[in-house]
């Protein structure tokens, strides 16, 4: 009957083996981590157990996934990238895709000059701003009107110096078409003229009608008028006006051949002709436009009186200025056209 049993023991023995066994199997193992590197044992570990392909899948896994946060990285820093964190491009930092540094905007070191330039393909040429107002353009300075006071027949002792007083007052500038004559009684009201800075044009000699004259005696009063303005302020006029307006041919020939302008009018409030003074200064204002010419006078007239244009100038001055007007000489006004 005792054949029939197993004997006690055996069993034991036979897993005690296979536990000697694993431990030795793990020994060689850990000889074969200690010598390839943990990675190299840990492949041949996955070989022996048919797991190689497992682990590339892993790693082609893991490298895909770097790059990503490389190229999330890069793009957070790079200077001129809205949504990033600013940091980068603070420091003028950032890497480009391949590698390079980025320049950014880091101040120049101390004792340099250089400044960093944008890229020529975005500079853009000077104009207004964008965000300027078309109100803002449209009050934009607009180039002044110009008119010139002109006065006729002086000088004299009376009204030419009680012109000259106002229009010294108001700062502004006008032209006297002077007489031959006057000017030989008057050299120094003539000078001041001068002196003052306004212009002087000839008038003639005695103020004759020269549209009448043969061109002899055109000739002869244009030539008497030149050496009289010359004598008395040392001055020959290149501009001309003729009395009573009065024009012909012969005329225009001597003034062609004496290399003087002819000056009329295009605005005449009959100043001479005992006008009121509030006559006078209305159909000045009305009647004047850019490039006026207005003819006033400042010896003569009916009765030898020209109170009216004395009281009438001061509001014909503030009247052209608050219209905008620029008051200036008859060339100051030929030199503006040009």
């Amino acid at each position: 009957m005792r054949e029939g049993r197993a004997r006690p023991g055996g069993r034991s023995g036979t897993e005690l083996g296979l536990v000697l066994a694993g431990l030795v199997l793990l020994h060689g193992i850990a000889g074969i981590i200690s010598l390839f590197g943990a990675e190299a044992g840990a492949d041949i570990i996955l070989q022996m157990f048919g797991l190689a392909a497992v682990r590339s899948t892993i790693a082609a896994d893991a490298e895909s996934a770097s790059d990503t946060a490389a190229d999330i990285a890069l793009t957070e820093g790079a200077p001129g990238v809205s949504g990033g964190s600013g940091h980068a491009a603070a420091e003028g930092g950032g890497l480009a895709a391949d590698g390079t540094p980025l320049a950014g905007n880091r101040p120049a070191p101390a004792g340099s000059t250089a400044t960093e330039q944008p890229p020529e393909s975005i500079v853009q040429p000077p104009g207004p701003s964008e965000s300027e107002s078309a109100s803002q353009r449209r009050e934009a300075p607009v180039p002044a009107k110009r008119a010139a006071l002109t006065f006729d027949d002086g000088p004299d002792r009376k009204y030419t110096p009680m012109v000259l007083d106002i229009l010294s007052q108001y700062g502004v500038t006008a032209t006297f078409f002077v007489v031959g004559t006057q000017a030989e009684r008057y050299p120094e009201v003539l000078a001041r003229i001068r002196d003052e800075g306004h212009g002087i044009g000839s008038h003639g000699y005695a103020h004759a009608d020269m549209g009448k004259m043969t061109a002899a005696d055109i000739a002869e009063d244009l030539r008497l008028a030149d050496e009289a303005l010359r004598e008395a302020a040392g001055i020959v006029p290149a501009l001309f006006r003729p009395p009573y307006g009065s024009v012909s041919d012969e005329l225009k020939a001597a003034l062609s051949d004496s290399g003087k302008k002819l000056v009329r009018w295009n605005v005449d409030p009959r100043d001479w002709d005992g006008t009121p003074a509030a006559e006078i200064a209305s159909h000045v204002l009305e009647h004047a436009k850019d490039g006026a010419i207005i003819l006033l006078h400042s010896f003569g007239g009916k009765n030898a009186d020209l109170s009216g244009t004395i009281e009438a100038l001061p509001e014909i001055i503030e009247g052209l200025l608050a219209q905008g007007y620029e008051l200036t000489t008859v060339s100051g006004l030929e030199r503006d056209s040009k």
